[in-house]
């Protein structure tokens, strides 16, 4: 089955990477709460649905638009719908973060509003696309269950705005952040990633004849430790400790496919996108023994900051990695395909420059690092020159993913 116009898709892409940009800047902008550990502070909780609302939402779901009509064999319900839930989307987090910057509760609650809408429309039209599918595998079952709880992160996220007004969470505020958090991007981003990464890495590494199995632990134990908490947060042990042990053990599962992945590849020199995605999972892998050393641990300010810096910029640099396959490819079978066999044609990996790809694929690691490290130590010079060295990755990546959109035969 083909997959929808490139427009779908492709306008997703183009709003991601300006959040990302968007958002690498803000950290640089947010340094000094970073530094001393203010995670929820205005700018910091700004610059964080940058990331998470902006850049990996969006990205997530014009990725699943391309991808479900080759894993699930169905496309989207309505293309109209999507495209809907686009402009809703895009003009929702736009609002929310001025809201949380500036403090406008007008503002606020009418992105919360438009943002509801928005999450809702996308979920119904994903929800009839996922029950007319046949296909019932490991990645149908982590794109239901991340479903689920991105209607679970919205429903706290509202919860949680309307709380910056009126107050009525009192002393659980705190504990509804850390969830929100951790449904948001266990539950809602890393089971996508889960899922579609079982079907794109081994495609993209040339991968055969490796272990499968460990991406359905993944997607189980990913499910059940999120679901835990979004049902038993305000319950000691049951209800945190134990989604944490779930979650954590989801995690490391995720990371053995990957390694399955790797080291079963045919293709042996891996490319920026491929080396950038194996410096995610590193990343993700460093977020294991700090989450259970936080656990234990809750007074240090600053550790907590830089486990969710840890998080937040793993996803992000996983998703950074696989925009360097997935819109080359997007544009070559667009524009070069049609034409296959008439003439010489460039390769998918002609798109684009190597060398820049792999400068790009180095500052934004290399940048990520900096800012774990600094916001941990509570350096605010270390934390400003992070974001610069990935914002510099971020913004010559958007270039690139500019000029390959502009190629053309």
């Amino acid at each position: 089955m083909s997959g929808p116009p490139l427009r779908l898709p492709g306008e997703h892409f183009v709003a991601g990477t300006l959040f990302l940009l968007i958002g690498a800047i803000g950290v640089i902008y947010a340094a000094p709460a970073l530094a001393m550990g203010v995670y929820a502070s205005p700018v910091v909780v700004g610059v964080t649905h940058l990331f998470t609302l902006g850049w990996l939402t969006t990205s997530l779901m014009g990725a699943l638009y391309q991808f479900l009509p080759v894993a699930l064999g169905q496309s989207i319900a309505s293309e109209r719908v999507a495209h809907a839930t686009f402009v809703l989307h895009v003009g929702a987090v736009s609002m929310l973060v001025v809201a949380l910057v500036r403090g406008n509760g007008i503002v606020l609650y009418a992105s919360l509003l438009t943002l509801t809408v928005g999450i809702t429309c996308f979920l119904a039209n994903l929800g009839v696309t996922l029950h007319r599918a046949e296909r019932r595998d490991v990645t149908w079952w982590a794109i239901c269950c991340a479903a689920v709880f991105l209607g679970a992160t919205m429903v706290l996220g509202a919860a949680l705005g309307i709380n910056l007004r009126t107050g009525f969470l009192g002393g659980v505020q705190p504990l509804a952040l850390g969830t929100h958090l951790h449904i948001a991007l266990a539950g809602w981003v890393l089971l996508v990633m889960v899922g579609v990464s079982h079907r794109l890495l081994p495609m993209f590494l040339l991968s055969h004849g490796g272990r499968e199995y460990f991406a359905r632990y993944a997607v189980a134990l990913i499910a059940s430790g999120a679901g835990l908490l979004a049902v038993l947060h305000h319950v000691a042990i049951i209800g945190r400790e134990v989604p944490a042990v779930l979650i954590g053990a989801g995690v490391i599962a995720f990371l053995l496919q990957a390694r399955e992945f790797y080291r079963k590849r045919h293709r042996r020199k891996l490319d920026a996108g491929l080396r950038l995605a194996a410096g995610a999972l590193g990343l993700l892998a460093v977020g294991v023994p700090l989450a259970a050393f936080v656990l234990t641990n809750p007074a240090s300010l600053r550790l907590r900051t830089a486990y969710v810096v840890v998080l937040v910029l793993a996803c992000s640099l996983f998703v950074a990695a696989h925009y360097y396959k997935i819109v080359p490819f997007l544009i070559w079978n667009r524009h070069f395909g049609p034409l296959a066999g008439t003439r010489s044609l460039p390769s998918v990996a002609d798109l684009y420059s190597q060398p820049m790809a792999n400068a790009a694929a180095a500052l934004l690691m290399l940048g990520a690092v900096t800012l774990i490290v600094t916001v941990a130590s509570g350096l605010e010079i270390g934390v400003r020159i992070g974001g610069v060295l990935f914002a510099t990755g971020a913004a010559i990546e958007a270039a690139q993913m500019t000029g390959i959109a502009r190629r053309r035969p």
